[in-house]
């Protein structure tokens, strides 16, 4: 009976507009590296994800330009990582408006912020896919600067140039018709 109701699910259920190992990522296309010390990241993660409990840094990687941390809340622990790049990100970036091509073709390095541990389709599944999206959105507007040339969302494929601060960007990526209904 049980093996009967997965398929039915699977039947009726809508396909997942996700990749199945899609997890959240918040990209900054950066005109030029930028590499914070352990210590500044740290400072960066409390003040981002610090507000339920202490943020720990588990560890760095590849000459410190990857950190791993782990935050305590009260639903349970959350991990996320923050990865910095000296090269151009990808194959992204064949965009249809010249202001969103633009900052694919004029980035030398990039910032991810991911929750690795969580995918897309199973947070979008349980309507807290904004809520991630959010979370790591709060470190990316501490690092924002006009370093930054444009915002990437790897999992919804959506590109929002750098118009201001962050949120100027993001209120511009709606007021011009961008799909941006993962971030409600």
């Amino acid at each position: 009976m049980k093996a009967f109701g997965k398929w039915v699910k699977t039947i009726f259920s809508a396909p997942s507009r996700y990749a199945q190992d899609d997890w959240p990522s918040v990209v900054l296309l950066l005109r030029n590296p930028e590499f914070l010390e352990p210590e500044q990241m740290l400072e960066t993660a409390q003040k981002a994800w610090g507000a339920g409990g202490p943020v720990k840094l588990v560890g760095t990687l590849r000459k410190k330009q990857s950190y791993v941390f782990a935050c305590n809340t009260t639903h349970g622990p959350l991990w996320f990582s923050v990865h910095i790049n000296p090269l151009q990100y990808g194959s992204e970036g064949r965009e249809p408006l010249k202001v969103l091509q633009q900052p694919w073709d004029e980035h030398s390095a990039w910032m991810s912020i991911d929750s690795p541990h969580q995918k897309c389709a199973e947070l979008s599944d349980h309507k807290a896919l904004a809520d991630i999206y959010k979370v790591l959105l709060i470190f990316a507007f501490l690092v924002w600067s006009p370093n930054a040339l444009a915002v990437f969302f790897p999992a919804e494929r959506v590109t929002i140039p750098n118009l201001g601060d962050l949120t100027q960007s993001i209120l511009w990526g709606r007021k011009n018709g961008m799909d941006l209904s993962f971030l409600d």
